[in-house]
């Protein structure tokens, strides 16, 4: 989620007549028109969302003494979420029956990491939202023999190979979301941990490729030649393929959503979304984005769709370097007017920070845009790396652009950092010896903003399963409308397995229909509920 990003970046790519109707702003009102609105309706000033990233490389949960320590430190702080990250790299930081137990020493045998941040956070007022790193599952090190990649690695044979390949036949530890059973595989891995575990949220990280020439697992190529009539191996910048490999992504996103819905309905699906670079200044300028170029990720998109409940946007830039520091204002001023009747929440990287410019930042991600719309908050990466001087990372090197020299390492600086928050305060440069003064930016407590999507549903959604169609159901083509012909026409698109899902449907019934063929079935959406079918 958060290291060497720069290694996937390359040269930004032309976007193509063939998904010309993709890059007209606001397309997806068409088919969405409650969600033409891209803005949601404004909070109180006593509703904020305050948060932590909690990584699991790093201290932060994994015995019950750090647990303890975290939910002090948060309820210091005036925040009221933590965000924990428990699937780090195909291992689980809880009980799961899918993926084996982390094998982090660190861990006592037998204790439950994510029950007992619940037990604890759930006491103190705090929602926790399990982080999931969703396509990685492999960094190196030794791996449990029932891991995924021991099965589902480059070396199976035939489909049974899941791993994610570059245009150069490398594998570098991801699965495809190309290949229909890795994503079964990885909404599987989510669904589990909601039905074993009363969190507040499920957070989606690394749901994306590693950069344009990511993607080409043998059997994702396949099924884009099967789609599109076509043979051979696209080319990276191929602008059908890209798109093509888009899709896949928002339609893991789109499953685990409708999904979830079905089966805790009030559980949040979040996303930590890519923000590099310089932010947009307008519609068209999303599509030079490195989120959507680079890496394939749509995530304007989802908030347009409704597939996220929140989208935490990674702006981890340098305060102190002015290219970085403009990026950081045009991402969130872009965000604060592009939520789409969803949420956003900010995502200052406070570690490549002084304690003094990551307040500075949180400030301005508070404020209004210029059209005045605001988000509904901050998340901050991370809890154990809280500003610069507690930056594990820079003990191996780094520190040398620093504008404040010699840099040394500070752990209590974490606890300066966590007090700065809600009080005002004072800390003495770890570098000068300069008495550094700062005011806090949440001085009292605040409530979770409501979700009335959430708490208060108006529509429904639908889920199903073609198991009959002309030749293949992988991508085949669906055709919904209100029976009473009220509702604009919906087209979708079934996955590899045949599923199909859609949300934001007023209550009523519907015909669907499998274009192409006389099937056709008639189904009652109910506000707040998954209507479940199979054609």
């Amino acid at each position: 989620m958060r290291k060497s990003k720069t290694f996937f970046l390359s040269s930004l790519f032309s976007i193509g007549l063939t998904i010309s109707f993709l890059l007209t702003p606001g397309w997806l009102s068409h088919w969405f028109p409650n969600r033409a609105i891209a803005n949601p309706p404004p909070q109180t000033q006593t509703s904020e969302f305050r948060a932590f990233w909690v990584d699991a490389f790093n201290p932060g949960f994994k015995t019950p003494q750090e647990v303890t320590k975290l939910i002090a430190d948060a309820k210091l702080a005036n925040a009221n979420a933590i965000v924990a990250q428990v699937r780090r790299r195909g291992d689980a930081f809880y009980t799961s029956a899918i993926e084996p137990r982390t094998l982090d020493p660190n861990v006592p045998a037998g204790f439950d990491p994510l029950q007992d941040l619940i037990d604890k956070a759930h006491a103190a007022g705090m929602e926790v939202h399990a982080w999931m790193v969703t396509l990685p599952v492999v960094s190196g090190g030794k791996l449990p023999p029932n891991h995924i990649w021991q099965q589902h690695g480059p070396n199976a044979p035939g489909r049974d190979n899941w791993a994610m390949l570059t245009y150069g036949g490398e594998s570098k530890g991801f699965l495809d979301p190309g290949h229909p059973d890795a994503l079964d595989y990885t909404v599987s891995v989510y669904l589990d941990l909601l039905k074993r575990y009363d969190v507040d949220g499920v957070q989606l990280d690394y749901v994306r490729y590693g950069g344009p020439d990511w993607g080409y697992n043998p059997t994702a190529i396949a099924r884009f030649n099967q789609q599109t009539g076509r043979t051979g191996t696209p080319k990276p910048s191929d602008t059908a393929w890209m798109q093509w490999r888009r899709d896949r992504v928002t339609e893991l996103v789109r499953k685990l959503y409708v999904e979830a819905l079905a089966i805790k309905p009030r559980v949040k699906v979040t996303a930590a979304t890519i923000a590099w670079g310089d932010g947009p200044k307008n519609d068209e300028g999303w599509y030079k984005t490195q989120p959507y170029r680079e890496v394939l990720q749509d995530w304007r998109a989802w908030l347009e769709e409704g597939i996220i409940d929140m989208a935490m946007p990674m702006t981890y830039q340098r305060e102190y370097k002015p290219q970085q520091k403009r990026g950081y204002d045009n991402w969130i001023e872009y965000a604060k007017d592009h939520q789409y009747n969803r949420q956003i929440a900010i995502g200052p990287g406070n570690y490549l920070n002084y304690i003094e410019d990551t307040l500075a930042q949180i400030r301005r991600a508070e404020a209004p845009s210029a059209k005045g719309n605001q988000v509904v908050g901050t998340v901050l990466y991370s809890y154990a790396s809280s500003n610069v001087y507690a930056n594990v990372e820079l003990r191996s090197g780094g520190s040398g652009d620093l504008p404040r020299q010699p840099w040394k390492f500070v752990s209590q600086s974490n606890d300066w950092f966590y007090n700065a928050l809600s009080h005002p305060s004072q800390y003495v440069d770890g570098a000068t010896g300069r008495t550094v003064q700062t005011q806090p930016v949440w001085p009292t407590p605040a409530a979770i903003p409501d979700m009335p999507w959430k708490s208060r549903p108006t529509m429904g959604a639908i889920a199903g399963n073609l198991q009959q169609c002309a030749g293949t159901c992988d991508g085949a083509s669906l055709t919904l409308q209100a029976i009473d012909g009220n509702g604009k026409v919906r087209q979708l698109r079934a996955d590899g397995k045949g599923w199909f899902g859609a949300i934001e449907l007023s209550p009523g019934t519907y015909q669907l229909k499998v274009d192409g063929t006389q099937i056709q079935q008639t189904v009652n959406v109910v506000a707040g509920e998954v209507a479940k079918m199979n054609l």
